[in-house]
């Protein structure tokens, strides 16, 4: 199972640049044995861009395998990937723009 965030700020969210696939995704990952989902996002929210977040809110699922979660961004500081805030989808992401689209669309439908 994987687990992907979108980890908002003041209507941006937070993005990670991934020198691997040459674009910006948000933090997720896989979920490791032993682990919830939860902690999963907050592990890779941590390592990837040394960011603390709040509460998580679930989104939905994608794929049908990576569960998507959206949480307050409390504190960034640094970590393994460049990281950065975006009001809109950057045009270099690391996947299909219209996959990062539909996670932004979910919570804008869900924010209040």
């Amino acid at each position: 199972m994987n687990v992907v965030g979108l980890i908002t700020r003041d209507g941006e969210f937070l993005m990670v640049y991934n020198p691997v696939k040459d674009g910006w995704e948000l933090p997720g990952g896989k979920v490791e044995e032993g682990e919830t989902p939860e902690e999963a996002l907050r592990r890779e929210c941590m390592e990837e861009a040394g960011a603390e977040i709040g509460a998580l809110t679930p989104l939905g699922r994608l794929d049908g395998e990576t569960l998507v979660f959206q949480a307050p961004l409390i504190h960034m500081g640094r970590g393994e990937m460049r990281a950065a805030l975006f009001a809109e989808p950057p045009e270099d992401t690391a996947y299909p723009r219209e996959e990062l689209e539909e996670i932004i669309s979910l919570w804008r439908g869900c924010r209040v």
